[in-house]
C-alpha cells in the first residue's frame, strides 16, 4: 500500500515552453499510479494545451490564458515553475496548501510551503528535479529515469494529416529553437541531408512559418525534402511526429515530443550547463543524444553529420 498523502485534488503548474512541460508531466503519472483518484488539473498556457491533452495522466487543462473565465478548486498546487503572476492568481483562488522552490522571492509571497534544492548545481535530469517539489506529500526518494519511462507518455488526440511515402525511412529535421536552445547550422543540417539517400529516406522539415522563411532562405530543398513549416497545428504535429520512424532536433519541445511518442529522438547537445543532455535528454525507450565536448561560449553545436547518420545504422 502506497505511504503517499495525496490530496483527492491536485494541481501542477508550469507555464514556460512545450519541452518543460512535457519533462513535468511525468509527475502526473506518478501521482496516478499511487493515487487513481487524485484529480490533477494541469495549469498551462494556450500553446500547450495539446501537449496536456495528450496526456493520460491529467484530468483537466486549465488555461492560464484564459483564466478569467475559469476557477480554480483545488486542495493543493505544487509550482513546478514559479512564475508569480500564477501563484498569486493560485493564492487568491483560496488553494489551501501552495509548494514551490524556496529560492524564489515569489514563494515567500505566495507559496506556503517550500522546497530547498538547486536546479542548475544538480546532476539530476530536470524530470526528475522536479519530484522534489512532491515531497510534502510523503515522496523521499527521487525515481531513476527509467522509473520515469513509464510516465512520459503521449497519446495523439487527431489524424495526422500527412500522408506518408511508403517504403521509406520518414526522418523529422526540426531546426530552429527560438533561442532556447545551442543549434545546428543549417548547413549542418544539408550535410545530414546528403547523408540519407533519397531512395530509403523521406525528410520532413518542421517549424512555424516564420521559422520556414528562414531556413528557405538558407536551405536547400533536395527531391526527398518535404517543408512543413508554417503548416500543422500542435495536434497536427504531435499526430504527424507519431506516425515518423525518427526525429532530430537539437533541445526543443518537439524532441521531447517525439521521445515521448516513442520514436527515436535524437537530440543534440552542448555540454555547457545548465544546456546539458544530463539535465535535458531526452529521456524516451527510443531516444539518443549526442554531446558536442565543447565547454565554451561556442554558438554552433560542434558535432558532425556523419556522427548523427551514424545513429541511423543502429
Amino acid at each position: 500500500m502506497s505511504t503517499f498523502a495525496f490530496p483527492s485534488s491536485l494541481a501542477i503548474a508550469r507555464t514556460d515552453s512545450i519541452g518543460d512541460v512535457i519533462v513535468t508531466l511525468p509527475l502526473c503519472g506518478f501521482i496516478k499510479k499511487h493515487s487513481p483518484n487524485t484529480r490533477i488539473v494541469f495549469i498551462g498556457r494556450s500553446y500547450t494545451q495539446a501537449i496536456v491533452e495528450a496526456c493520460p495522466f491529467v484530468d483537466e487543462f486549465l488555461n492560464f490564458d484564459t483564466r478569467a473565465t475559469s476557477s480554480l478548486k483545488v486542495e493543493a498546487c505544487v509550482f513546478a515553475f514559479p512564475d508569480a503572476e500564477v501563484m498569486k492568481w493560485v493564492k487568491a483562488q483560496g488553494v489551501k496548501n501552495r509548494i514551490a522552490t524556496g529560492s524564489r522571492i515569489a514563494s515567500w509571497k505566495f507559496a506556503n510551503d517550500r522546497m530547498f534544492f538547486s536546479r542548475k548545481n544538480s546532476d539530476l535530469h530536470e524530470s526528475q528535479l522536479n519530484f522534489n517539489l512532491l515531497y510534502p506529500f510523503g515522496v523521499k526518494d527521487i525515481p531513476t529515469l527509467e522509473e520515469i519511462r513509464e510516465w512520459h507518455v503521449l497519446k495523439p488526440q487527431v489524424e495526422s494529416p500527412i500522408q506518408l511515402e511508403p517504403n521509406k525511412r520518414s526522418v523529422v529535421f526540426h531546426m530552429l529553437s527560438k533561442g532556447s536552445a545551442l543549434n545546428w547550422s543549417l548547413h549542418q543540417y544539408q550535410e545530414l541531408a546528403a547523408l540519407l539517400p533519397a531512395a530509403d529516406f523521406n525528410i520532413y522539415i518542421t517549424g512555424t512559418e516564420e521559422e520556414g522563411v528562414r531556413i528557405r532562405k538558407d536551405f536547400r530543398f533536395d527531391s526527398h525534402i518535404t517543408d512543413l513549416t508554417g503548416k500543422l497545428s500542435l495536434p497536427q504535429l504531435i499526430a504527424f511526429i507519431s506516425t515518423c520512424e525518427t526525429l532530430v532536433a537539437a533541445s526543443t519541445g518537439p524532441l521531447h515530443i517525439a521521445s515521448a511518442l516513442g520514436i527515436r529522438a535524437i537530440g543534440l547537445y552542448p555540454s555547457q550547463r545548465p544546456m546539458h543532455p544530463g539535465r535535458w535528454m531526452p529521456i524516451g525507450e527510443r531516444a539518443a543524444y549526442l554531446e558536442d565536448g565543447v565547454v565554451d561560449d561556442a554558438t554552433v553545436l560542434k558535432i558532425s553529420a556523419e556522427e548523427v547518420a551514424q545513429l541511423f545504422k543502429n
